[in-house]
């Protein structure tokens, strides 16, 4: 890597401290900070999930979670944070420590003209979509990035803006999947009216990996347009992006789109997305979509999806109904691994009383595979969950779940059911 990126990936690298100094020396600085800390026990009669000689097992879990909020003149701080450790009494798995969540740190040094931003998400991922969810079939993922933003104003309604960032991908296993990129954009936006306006943006990343032979070059080239209703807001983004490796190309087209209406008690959102990406940065720990890549080589992929999802509290005063829907599929360079997966996720909450209140949820999934090799089966799944949570005094609940499992492959060997239920309890701080 040149001399150049060498330095900016140093600047960016001080961007934590630049911006706890920023922090630290604002008069004005104080958090909104709450936590939990909470115990569960959870019993399943087939916790590896095994089509036969199924084992019981008891998993304890210890966890913890942060939430720091803060929105001063220059500063803006909103991080949330979960960790646990889970242990298993008939050894079905190594125990193990998971931290997820996302955080993110942003100064205004100057007016909306330079701004720094420190971002980090965390998430626990399957590793293989093809092998069952279990313990050693998953692993957190960690996306850090830091930015600048260098805003010019040609007028009053245009702007542009350039900026430089440096990302860090680590995964806890798989390091052959970690990555790090360095790159920047320049957008151009112009506002239309005060409720719409319309932008161009050019992309450019530098990938790197471990092994020099599977980095690439990333060019992503955009026109967009959003607007913002009494009850609609929506946005659109189309273009071409392209990788660019040292023996080939690989480009396609660009598009993203989401929307948001709200009527009554009601909101419906729609998603949509078609981009090129790789089994690094897989979905960027957006979305439903929570797989992950354990493949020894690294690939570049085309990556096309749509979420549907509506939120009602209209049904009666103390209800409240969550309904998702999502269609993924995968088209990998090189790899045999092209997917395509539906999901449907359906969540009934009810509050019996102020302090008992109950859920009922469904998940049903269908996934397929274009190549049955590497013990690629498609499967059908479908997850029946009940809840209940009582509030035994003003910062500590219980809680009751009870979840059965039956997941159908079309190699019928891998056939498998699982019936757990749990109990726990919470203690908040605030």
């Amino acid at each position: 890597m040149s001399t150049n990126n060498d330095t900016l990936i140093c600047a960016l690298k001080s961007l934590p401290l630049v911006l706890a100094v920023a922090a630290a020396s604002s008069a004005s600085f104080a958090l909104d900070l709450s936590a939990t800390a909470g115990l569960q026990a959870e019993h399943s009669d087939n916790m590896t999930k095994a089509p036969d000689n199924k084992r019981s097992d008891l998993k304890s879990t210890v966890s913890a979670s942060v939430n720091a909020e803060h929105e001063g003149e220059k500063v803006k701080v909103d991080l949330s944070y979960s960790a646990a450790r889970s242990s298993y009494q008939q050894d079905s798995f190594d125990d193990e420590t998971r931290v997820n969540g996302s955080g993110s740190v942003v100064y205004e040094q100057i007016d909306q003209q330079l701004i720094w931003t420190l971002e980090n998400s965390r998430k626990n991922v399957i590793k293989n979509k093809a092998l069952n969810d279990v313990e050693d079939n998953r692993e957190d993922r960690s996306i850090s990035s830091a930015r600048v933003d260098f805003i010019m104003r040609p007028s009053s309604v245009d702007s542009l803006t350039f900026s430089p960032s440096y990302t860090d991908i680590k995964y806890e296993d798989t390091d052959n999947q970690d990555s790090g990129r360095i790159g920047g954009r320049i957008n151009w936006t112009r506002a239309l009216s005060k409720i719409d306006r319309v932008g161009l943006q050019v992309s450019y990343d530098d990938v790197t990996f471990d092994s020099d032979l599977f980095d690439y070059e990333y060019y992503l080239y955009t026109v967009n347009y959003q607007a913002s209703l009494s009850k609609l807001s929506y946005s659109i983004t189309a273009g071409m992006n392209e990788s660019k490796r040292t023996n080939d190309d690989y480009d396609g087209q660009y598009f993203k789109a989401n929307a948001n209406y709200k009527v009554s008690r009601s909101l419906f959102s729609l998603d949509v997305l078609q981009e090129l990406t790789d089994t690094s940065r897989g979905t960027n720990n957006e979305g439903l979509s929570e797989n992950s890549s354990d493949f020894e080589e690294v690939d570049v992929f085309e990556r096309s999806s749509i979420e549907i999802s509506y939120q009602s509290e209209g049904l009666c005063n103390s209800c409240t109904l969550d309904l998702s829907l999502m269609y993924e599929d995968e088209n990998y360079e090189t790899l045999p691994r092209d997917n395509d997966e539906i999901r449907l996720n359906t969540r009934l909450s009810y509050q019996w009383s102020r302090l008992i209140s109950w859920d009922l949820g469904l998940i049903w999934q269908d996934v397929s595979f274009s190549n049955q090799a590497l013990v690629q089966s498609d499967y059908e799944s479908l997850v029946y969950r009940a809840a209940l949570r009582w509030q035994l005094v003003e910062k500590l609940s219980a809680g009751f779940y009870i979840a059965y499992e039956d997941k159908e492959f079309d190699t019928e060997d891998r056939d498998y059911d699982e019936l757990k239920g749990g109990v726990n309890l919470t203690y908040s701080f605030d």
